[in-house]
């Protein structure tokens, strides 16, 4: 099976840092907007996902790394949010979490071989993940060739330096306790070019917004070593508004 690699490899820390400060500082100029008959909307919203089965044709959401000498995949079939929501100053509510489900190891990063592991998180079934409490907030990305995107950072509800989740596995060469932490920039698909390049529509007000990992994440398991570099987000996934109130509305982004 080949699979579309929209993860951002290789950064040193030394750029990361130096360009997460480039986006966060813009950051506070950025909220979100509904529109219900070209009319803004009043925060909060309720915020549901699936898995992009049909633009980009992954059909699920993958964590490749590279752990103690062995380069893995942990690959989940679905995933749904709890509690968040949109928040006023460009906010996602604080203490939201994500379940993935249907979560495999594989080796080597690809689907053809599968590793026999059992993949939970403590106390869940087998195949289902559940990050621990996180935040976000819209940022604004100054670009190296000129101009600025608008991105979205995840992170733990502790900031990066605390734990996104935490995954066992039983039965296979993977450690038994993963630690995944750091800090995740999430970029707009909505659009895309003839040759499969994302086309941010951050700023555009849709009903659903296509998402993927974007330029300055960070992000480790286990330890805060060179491999950590070998650690990103694959695969892409529908976002758009849920509850009474909200669905089917446009929502985007915009100055404030």
């Amino acid at each position: 099976m080949t699979r579309t690699k929209l993860g951002l490899l290789g950064l040193c820390a030394v750029v990361l840092g130096m360009m997460a400060m480039s986006a966060s500082s813009a950051q506070a100029a950025l909220t979100w907007l509904i529109l219900k008959e070209g009319k803004a909307v009043e925060l909060k919203a309720l915020l549901k996902g699936e898995v992009d089965t049909d633009t980009l044709a992954s059909g699920d959401v993958t964590l490749l790394t590279h752990e103690v000498g062995i380069k893995f995949a942990v690959t989940c079939t679905g995933f749904e949010l709890t509690g968040i929501n949109l928040e006023a100053a460009g906010k996602l509510t604080t203490g939201g979490k994500v379940k993935f489900t249907g979560c495999e190891a594989y080796g080597k990063g690809i689907l053809e071989e599968p590793l026999g592991c059992k993949v939970h998180s403590s106390g869940l079934g087998v195949g289902i993940v559940e990050t621990l409490k996180g935040k976000g907030e819209l940022v604004l990305h100054t670009l190296a060739g000129g101009g600025t995107e608008v991105l979205t950072k995840v992170e733990p509800e502790a900031g990066s330096t605390g734990t996104f989740a935490s995954f066992l596995t039983e039965g296979c060469v993977i450690p038994e306790a993963n630690p995944v932490h750091g800090a995740l920039f999430i970029k707009d698909c909505s659009e895309l070019t003839a040759e499969k390049v994302c086309v941010s529509k951050a700023t555009t007000h849709l009903v659903k917004h296509l998402i993927v990992q974007g330029p300055l994440t960070s992000m480790w398991v286990g330890a805060d070593t060179v491999e950590h570099l070998e650690t990103s987000i694959d695969g892409s996934a529908w976002i758009k508004l849920a509850g009474l109130e909200h669905t089917g509305l446009a929502w985007g982004a915009m100055d404030a």
